[in-house]
């Protein structure tokens, strides 16, 4: 297990990247690798990505889910 800081948040947010559905919303469609669930919905939407589980460098307080497709996209 380790914690990686997001580059494109400014080094704000980090992400565990081995968690996995167990460590997050269990039901969740997609599929998990390195620490980011991946779901392909049906038709035209673009992969959506989400880092599953993720904390403030500065205090170290894990706060739920982020999404990498829209941090990517900044």
């Amino acid at each position: 297990m380790a914690w990686v800081n997001i580059a494109k948040t400014g080094n704000i947010w980090a992400y565990e990247n081995t968690a996995a559905a167990a460590q997050t919303y269990t039901d969740a469609n997609g599929t998990y690798s390195g620490g980011i669930r991946s779901f392909n919905p049906p038709g035209p939407t673009p992969v959506q990505e989400t880092y599953v589980r993720c904390r403030m460098v500065a205090d170290s307080v894990e706060r739920g889910e982020l999404s990498k497709t829209f941090w990517d996209a900044q």
